[in-house]
């Protein structure tokens, strides 16, 4: 199973991410009946652009993974993630390697969405009067 994980780091000894679409990086993960048997540490190509989340989800259906460790994901994100048929799973604090022990033992939550959908999070709040 390939799973992708928001990090802060690079290594499976990096922090677990609580955000999704600005994490320093995605580490991606093969897991074989449990055991890690391979992994890529990505620097996330869309940590500072507009969208980010929902071009993050892309690029995790692009790298193939059929599941998503995270904090939180926002509503749009979640959307394009739930039709590239990626389940979402809920970090707990610890590192890269903690959850995906955790996950492989089935032991994290499957996440559900934030927000209603609509409008994404954005760092406007009430626009210009």
């Amino acid at each position: 199973m390939k799973i992708a994980i928001a990090a802060s780091g690079e290594t499976l000894d990096s922090q677990a991410s609580q955000v999704f679409g600005r994490s320093s990086h995605l580490i991606v993960v093969d897991l074989v009946d449990g055991d890690l048997k391979d992994f890529k540490s990505i620097p996330n190509p869309s940590i500072t652009e507009g969208g980010a989340g929902i071009k993050s989800a892309r690029f995790v259906g692009d790298e193939k993974a059929e599941a998503l460790i995270s904090g939180s994901v926002g509503p749009n994100a979640f959307e394009v993630l739930k039709q590239l048929e990626i389940k979402t799973y809920q970090m707990v604090p610890g590192t890269v390697e903690q959850n995906l022990t955790l996950l492989s033992q089935g032991k994290l939550e499957e996440l559900t969405p934030s927000a209603p959908q609509g409008r994404g999070m954005g760092m406007g709040g009430r626009g210009r009067r």
